[in-house]
């Protein structure tokens, strides 16, 4: 099923990164998410910090 984007109606990837499927638009690459799935991407962000010794780095 081909998705077209909310904001400038371009074609719609998919994408998966840690799980989580990512809908992301081909022309102005609007990055869109479904309920939960920010969640889910923090959660594995913390998990691969725990890993590797670091925290997450804060922008200024």
């Amino acid at each position: 099923m081909q998705m077209t984007c909310p904001k400038c109606r371009g074609e719609m990837r998919q994408y998966e990164r840690s799980g989580v499927v990512i809908d992301q638009c081909g022309e102005c690459r609007g990055i869109f998410l479904d309920r939960g799935e920010l969640e889910k991407l923090f959660e594995a962000e913390a998990s691969w910090n725990r890993q590797h010794g670091g925290a997450p780095q804060q922008a200024a």
